[in-house]
C-alpha cells in the first residue's frame, strides 16, 4: 500500500509494536493537532521529541496494553454501531407507517411546517456561551450531533430570556453552517435549556402533529433533499425561517402518529441505555490511557 505526501510512514524498531505507538500518538493527538496544518514531518518529529517522551515497556507489556485498549475501543465501536442500527430502525418504521414523503402514496393531506406550528418559526438568543451554571443549558449548533442528540459539555448563556426557553416537544433546526438542516427534539428530561441564534424553533401544534412524527420526518430523504436545494448559493450555507416554514409535510391521523411515537419512545429508551454504557466505557478507556501514557 502506498500513501501520498500528506502521510508519513513510521517504521518501528523491533522493540516497539506498531499498535502501541498508534495508541501513544492517539493519546497525544491534541498536542499533535496543535502543531497546525502544513507542518512537515521533520518539524513534527523535532517538536514531539522535545515535548513528548514515548515509554518503551517490554514487548509483552506492550502487547497487554494494546489488547486492553483494543478491547475497550471495540466495545465502544460496537455500541456506536448499535445506536446507528436503532436510528435506521426508527427511519424504517417511519417509512412503513407513513410511506415515502416524496410520493405520499398514502394520500395524507399536506400542510406547511408553518401551518402545523403554533406560531412563527423563531430565531434563538444572541447571548455568548459561558461556563455551565448548573441551571440553564445553552444549546448551540455544535451541541447537536447528526442524529439529533446533545453532545459535549454543557455551557450556559451569558444572558437569559424566557422567550428562548425550550419546552417539551420543541424542535430546533440548524439554519447556517456546514451542518445546516440538522434537527433536535427537546425533551423535558434534558432540563432547562435555551437555544442560540443560529437555530430556529418550531413549536408543533399537537392537535395536528406530534413532535416525534415531525422529528422523524426530518430524517427522511425528502427532508434532506429539501435542505440540499434550499441552501443559498453562498460561501456560508443558510436556510432561514421562511424557507423552513414553507416546507410541505403530510399530516396523518393523530392516532397513527401516536402509535409511531410509542415505538420511537421504546427505541429512545434503548438508545439512552446504550449511551449510558458508552459513557462508562469511555471513562474506563480514558482512565486506562492516562494510566499508561499520562
Amino acid at each position: 500500500m502506498y500513501c501520498n505526501q500528506g502521510f508519513k510512514n513510521i517504521i518501528c524498531p523491533d522493540s516497539l509494536l506498531n499498535e502501541f505507538v498508534y495508541w501513544f500518538l492517539f493519546y497525544n493527538k491534541d498536542y499533535l493537532n496543535s502543531l497546525g496544518t502544513g507542518a512537515t514531518f521533520k518539524e513534527i518529529s523535532k517538536k514531539t521529541t522535545e515535548s513528548v517522551l514515548l515509554p518503551v515497556p517490554p514487548l509483552s507489556e506492550q502487547e497487554r496494553i494494546v489488547a486492553e485498549l483494543d478491547l475497550l475501543q471495540g466495545i465502544i465501536d460496537k455500541q456506536n454501531a448499535q445506536l446507528k442500527e436503532l436510528d435506521t430502525l426508527a427511519q424504517s418504521i417511519f417509512y412503513d407507517m407513513f410511506g415515502d414523503p416524496v410520493e405520499n402514496e398514502k394520500g395524507w393531506p399536506l400542510s406547511t411546517l408553518l401551518d402545523i406550528s403554533t406560531g412563527k418559526l423563531s430565531y434563538g438568543s444572541g447571548a455568548s456561551a459561558i461556563d455551565y451554571d448548573g441551571k440553564i443549558r445553552y444549546i448551540r449548533i455544535t451541541d447537536i450531533d447528526d442524529n439529533g442528540s446533545l453532545r459535549g459539555e454543557a455551557v450556559s448563556p451569558s444572558d437569559y430570556s424566557d422567550k428562548y426557553l425550550l419546552h417539551d416537544g420543541d424542535i430546533l433546526f440548524a439554519r447556517t453552517g456546514a451542518t445546516v438542516g440538522k434537527t433536535y427534539l427537546h425533551k423535558k428530561e434534558n432540563g432547562n435549556c435555551i437555544y442560540a441564534g443560529y437555530l430556529i424553533r418550531l413549536v408543533p401544534n399537537k392537535d395536528l402533529v406530534l413532535p416525534e412524527y415531525v422529528f422523524g420526518f426530518t430524517k427522511t430523504l425528502y427532508y434532506k433533499r429539501f435542505v440540499a436545494l434550499a441552501q443559498k448559493a453562498v460561501a456560508q450555507p443558510n436556510i432561514n425561517a421562511e424557507q423552513y416554514g414553507s416546507l410541505l409535510i403530510g399530516v396523518p391521523p393523530i392516532s397513527l402518529q401516536q402509535s409511531f411515537a410509542t415505538k420511537i419512545e421504546a427505541i429512545e429508551r434503548q438508545k439512552a441505555s446504550i449511551n449510558a454504557s458508552i459513557a462508562e466505557t469511555q471513562k474506563l478507556f480514558d482512565y486506562t490511557m492516562d494510566k499508561y501514557f499520562g
